[in-house]
């Protein structure tokens, strides 16, 4: 009998262990290529699969997984018709969970900082050599201490070099509320 992925984000994990009931959702990518938006937020409420969906969304469109498209994908809707978006970009994921919330505001505006930092220095291992980028991309985000300019300098830095990714941010919503609640 299989396995309900109770807490399981990780869709390359229940299509490789194949133990866990999975319901096809693939066919949404399709419907969200179709909607045009430049930013698409899901909101529903927690336990309801977002950080899943997510998981299938960074494994379609990364482009650094296109050798593993027919084992994730081949038995799904989307194997069966793949939009021509399929493994075309780098996906720089934020993930805002395990940020420590009930810091001082200081402490947490650096704490989040660091959460970005550390996602982008990640983002440039995975794809530093596909995309010719600096190899001094660590010792460069060192140097700014501040969420926004962290993200400002990322976004310059693949505009310049005419970088085009995607970037799934998961696990906002519990962070968001759990500021409101400690910082007002």
């Amino acid at each position: 009998m299989k396995k309900v992925p109770y807490g399981i984000a990780s869709f390359e994990k229940i299509k490789e262990y194949q133990d866990y009931y999975y319901i096809d959702k693939t066919r949404y990518i399709e419907e969200l290529e179709n909607l045009g938006g430049q930013f698409i937020f899901f909101l529903r409420p927690r336990r309801f699969g977002k950080s899943l969906f997510l998981s299938m969304l960074e494994s379609y469109y990364d482009i650094a997984r296109k050798d593993q498209f027919e084992s994730l994908f081949g038995d799904t809707y989307i194997g069966q018709n793949p939009t021509p978006l399929k493994n075309s970009f780098p996906i720089l994921k934020l993930n805002f969970s395990g940020i420590a919330v009930n810091l001082s505001e200081k402490d947490l505006a650096f704490s989040f900082a660091l959460k970005i930092r550390d996602n982008i220095i990640s983002f440039y291992r995975k794809y530093s050599k596909m995309y010719n980028l600096n190899s001094d991309y660590e010792a460069r985000y060192e140097r700014f201490s501040n969420a926004g300019d962290i993200l400002n300098h990322f976004i310059e830095q693949m505009y310049d070099k005419g970088v085009q990714y995607y970037m799934l941010i998961d696990e906002y919503d519990n962070f968001a509320n759990n500021i409101l609640i400690h910082h007002g």
